[in-house]
């Protein structure tokens, strides 16, 4: 059965609204579907312009957290990049009550197809798409950044041919090894380690610790080193994160780096899980000088490191 054609079974007006003034320095277009895969609600996202600089803009495709849970796109430490001339691209997924890994990373695959296939529509540097993301999303992004065009599940969205590679990607406290998660916690009770599992047995569809085989699919890192490629990575970890512990980034970056990929690791010191740290104009200025150090070494060409 073909996907519902929603433009034409409802009105434009209701479809795309108006942009709005809601941010200081943006313009943002809210709600907008990037992906409708049939048996699940459309996937929206909210696209923030900057206003008062020239484009093509640079974007940011930013990934909630939530503990695969929830959450919800308003959320995130990306507010202050539109005053900066940097899009954003904040973006929904289905949660783990609605599908199973790896089908969330699907759509965040979509919506960073939607970017680049929406590019000229919106003013948008298509040569300069990055990931970013916290937590839950963190893990997301970087599943869909080093997956690039390798098979994971079926793809959803519109113009499949379009490519998903991107330049760069932030990654705030995301778990990087669903097997290693209760080995990297401290500081935690029984009740709250077995709290954390039952949310990865639900996000996975299975337990790792009992299928490790399957947990290597699910680990950004062991994709990585399939694929044979991946974008700058850039890790903010806070030392004091009981919930997932600074040793999930640093097994990702030691990784990375032994790959002979960039990878950077950046460690706060006594940040918790979602602290506030992480909003903190100084820490968001390393992510941007990061970004825009990597869009400067991105090829011209947006199909040209198509694998």
């Amino acid at each position: 059965m073909p996907a519902f054609d929603y433009e034409q079974l409802a009105p434009a007006e209701l479809l795309r609204p108006p942009p709005q003034r809601v941010i200081a320095g943006c313009l943002s277009h809210l709600n907008l579907s990037y992906a409708s895969p049939l048996g699940w609600r459309p996937l929206l996202l909210d696209l923030h312009l900057p206003e008062g600089s020239k484009g093509p803009y640079p974007a940011v495709v930013y990934v909630h957290g939530g503990s695969f849970l929830g959450g919800i796109k308003a959320m995130g430490p990306w507010q202050s990049l539109p005053m900066q001339g940097i899009a954003v691209i904040s973006v929904s997924y289905r949660l783990s009550g609605e599908a199973h890994f790896p089908d969330p990373v699907e759509d965040i695959r979509a919506a960073v197809r939607w970017t680049r296939r929406n590019a000229g529509a919106f003013n948008l540097d298509a040569n300069a798409i990055a990931l970013w993301g916290s937590s839950a999303g963190a893990y997301l992004a970087s599943m869909a950044a080093v997956s690039g065009e390798l098979p994971l599940s079926r793809p959803i969205g519109d113009d499949l041919d379009t490519p998903t590679h991107v330049s760069a990607v932030v990654n705030h406290y995301g778990i990087s090894d669903f097997a290693k998660l209760s080995e990297d916690a401290f500081e935690n009770t029984e009740h709250e380690k077995e709290a954390l599992g039952r949310i990865i047995r639900q996000f996975l569809g299975f337990d790792p610790m009992k299928d490790p085989e399957r947990a290597t699919q699910a680990t950004p890192l062991e994709v990585a080193r399939e694929r044979g490629d991946s974008p700058p990575f850039l890790f903010m970890h806070g030392d004091a994160d009981h919930r997932v512990g600074l040793g999930q980034s640093i097994r990702f970056h030691e990784g990375l780096v032994g790959l002979g990929r960039s990878s950077t690791l950046v460690t706060l010191a006594g940040a918790e899980h979602g602290d506030q740290a992480f909003s903190q104009r100084e820490t968001v200025e390393q992510a941007i000088t990061f970004l825009r150090a990597s869009w400067a070494e991105v090829p011209q060409n947006p199909r040209a490191s198509r694998d």
